[in-house]
């Protein structure tokens, strides 16, 4: 029985210690973001990346508008929680991280597949991810996507389409 309880005991502590980096804890959200057709997103260790004051604010354009929703870190997670016929793979292809004491901002372009193999994306997002570190973990404090304007290309800066950084 303490040979079993040990291993449960310990899950926790490996968990956090994955995301002991901002680098590590931004690396994380786009892999527990993604699914194989048939199954969910990773909700375990996105809850426990989003801080429980966290928001998401999301922008795209919508008939040619620009348009900005906002929803809690809570309400945004709850899209990830069923089962989806199609698959969703995210490839983040640049990121740029700053770092000060206990706070980061990380930049970050990330295409978005129903298929991991096309050639092309679905869609390709840019991203500003804030990070407040908690004890020995960086949680998300804040999110703001925004999908790429159609005739307006996001500027990979030596980042390569179809190359996911790990």
């Amino acid at each position: 029985m303490r040979a079993l309880l040990l291993p449960l005991l310990l899950m926790p502590l490996q968990a956090a210690a994955a995301e002991s980096t901002p680098q590590a804890a931004v690396a994380a959200l786009w892999r527990a973001s993604s699914n194989a057709p048939g199954g969910s997103a990773d909700s375990a260790t996105l809850r426990r990346l989003f801080h429980p004051e966290a928001v998401v604010f999301g922008g795209r354009y919508k008939d040619g508008q620009p348009a900005l929703k906002r929803s809690s870190g809570e309400a945004f997670l709850k899209n990830f929680e069923q089962p989806s016929d199609k698959g969703f793979y995210e490839c983040e292809v640049v990121r740029t991280v700053h770092t000060y004491d206990r706070f980061a901002t990380a930049y970050s372009v990330v295409e978005s597949r129903a298929d991991p193999t096309a050639a092309k994306p679905d869609f390709v997002g840019v991203n500003s991810v804030q990070l407040y570190r908690e004890g020995d973990q960086w949680r998300v404090l804040s999110l703001y996507y925004h999908v790429e304007k159609p005739g307006l290309a996001i500027d990979l800066g030596g980042g390569q389409p179809g190359k996911c950084l790990e």
